[in-house]
């Protein structure tokens, strides 16, 4: 009987974990920030390059936006940290925003996407034309989405920070 007890118990210990590794295996989950670059290094990112859409990583973004705020600000940085932010619009439309954060906390950048779903059913990610970017310190000046704005959240007294929106409109 305290055999069959400990059983269940344990059973009952590791379903859980088994369940929630099950889920976070390639997807990210919303709202979360990701443990790590290499728990979502294969989620399906479509991207318009020139005019094509093209399937990325997260990697490729990380690397494509390392080299942006090194362009941009001379400024070599690591985005190490992910995370899908969700919010909604006045009219209850659910947005969604991709979000890097620097090894040092001191900037966080991305861009909103859209929810897809592939031939199969399964979720893709397209990335939007709008990026927003927030620089400065590292306890605040955090980037926070509502609906399709972006904003920075405050820093000490003393420390600044900035925020950068980009629009990419397309010609026609």
């Amino acid at each position: 009987m305290i055999k069959n007890f400990v059983k269940i118990t344990l059973l009952l210990l590791l379903l859980p974990l088994t369940f929630n590794s099950c889920i976070k295996g390639n997807d990210f989950v919303v709202n979360e920030e990701s443990a790590s670059l290499d728990n979502i290094i294969n989620i399906e990112l479509i991207d318009v390059v020139e005019g094509k859409e093209t399937a990325v990583t997260t990697n490729y973004l990380k690397e494509k936006w390392e080299k942006e705020i090194y362009i941009e600000d001379d400024v070599k940085v690591t985005l190490n940290k992910f995370e899908i932010l969700q919010s909604e619009t006045e009219e209850g439309v659910k947005t969604y925003f991709l979000k890097a954060k620097s090894t040092d906390g001191t900037i966080n950048t991305g861009s909103f996407i859209l929810l897809n779903k592939d031939a199969n059913g399964d979720n893709i990610f397209l990335l939007g034309s709008k990026t927003c970017s927030c620089k400065g310190c590292s306890s605040g000046c955090e980037l926070i989405i509502d609906g399709t704005r972006c904003w920075c959240s405050s820093c000490p007294p003393g420390e600044d920070c900035v925020k950068t929106e980009t629009i990419i409109i397309e010609e026609e």
